[in-house]
């Protein structure tokens, strides 16, 4: 398994159409098929249980404000979410982690996530309870402020750059996907894309079978010779010799 490039990905595709020169399909004809077929093989890794993209977002909360009755509604952090802020590409929250502002890194908790956020006192420190729900994260107001460290599930990249790097150990499958696509589209190309389809199942079983592997792998553990003072081994109530 290798890391691979659009680019990469654009030459892998060319030769299996048998345009190794990428003169009949070009990279420009083949980015947006490639940038397709990534987002649609997210669901698949999403199945295994592999991610394309997780990130961490730091981001620094005022103090919450109480209103006449002396409370605050929850922190929405909707705001976030607009283009050029940290939470631009969020996808679904991982874990949230928060600190008093100017505390170490050593200082950060981990946030529990809830269903719905309890109601806090107007002397609230820190944002100990997070709710996912309604497309934004809502978190419990602290009135002093604070630091919260989001890490979270990322949106697909869109590639449109020969440059830009696909998810270790997946391109060659893509590449085949969208070699397959394409070859759908011109007349199957003769007798080409059965076999393109015979070779991306054979490529995303075995993948499948890899993470099976891999997850009852975590699940062995392997016993040493105990050690200690040793009993005898009694038959009938009577120690065995």
């Amino acid at each position: 398994m290798a890391v691979l490039t659009v680019g990469q990905i654009v030459k892998r595709v060319g030769v299996m159409l048998d345009d190794p020169a990428n003169a009949r399909f070009s990279s420009a004809y083949i980015l947006p098929f490639i940038d397709q077929e990534n987002e649609s093989f997210e669901i698949t890794l999403e199945r295994l249980g592999i991610q394309q993209q997780e990130q961490i977002a730091i981001i620094d909360l005022p103090s919450a404000t109480p209103g006449a009755n002396g409370t605050c509604p929850p922190v929405d952090l909707s705001p976030q979410f607009a283009p050029g802020m940290p939470l631009e590409w969020f996808l679904r929250p991982k874990r949230i982690d928060w600190k008093v502002q100017g505390q170490p890194d050593t200082a950060y908790l981990q946030s529990d996530p809830v269903d719905e956020l309890d109601d806090v006192q107007a002397d609230n420190l820190g944002c100990w309870q997070y709710r996912w729900a309604q497309g934004s994260i809502q978190l419990i107001p602290s009135y002093t402020p604070v630091t919260i460290r989001v890490y979270f599930y990322a949106l697909a990249d869109v590639y449109s750059d020969n440059a830009q790097s696909v998810m270790r150990g997946v391109g060659f499958i893509l590449a085949r996907q969208v070699a397959l696509e394409i070859a759908s589209l011109n007349n199957n190309m003769g007798k080409l894309v059965p076999r393109l389809e015979r070779s991306l199942a054979r490529d995303k079983q075995n993948l499948c079978n890899l993470m099976v592997m891999v997850a009852q792998a975590q699940l062995i553990h392997f016993r040493g010779t105990r050690r200690g003072a040793a009993y005898p081994i009694a038959a009938g109530g009577k120690n065995f010799t």
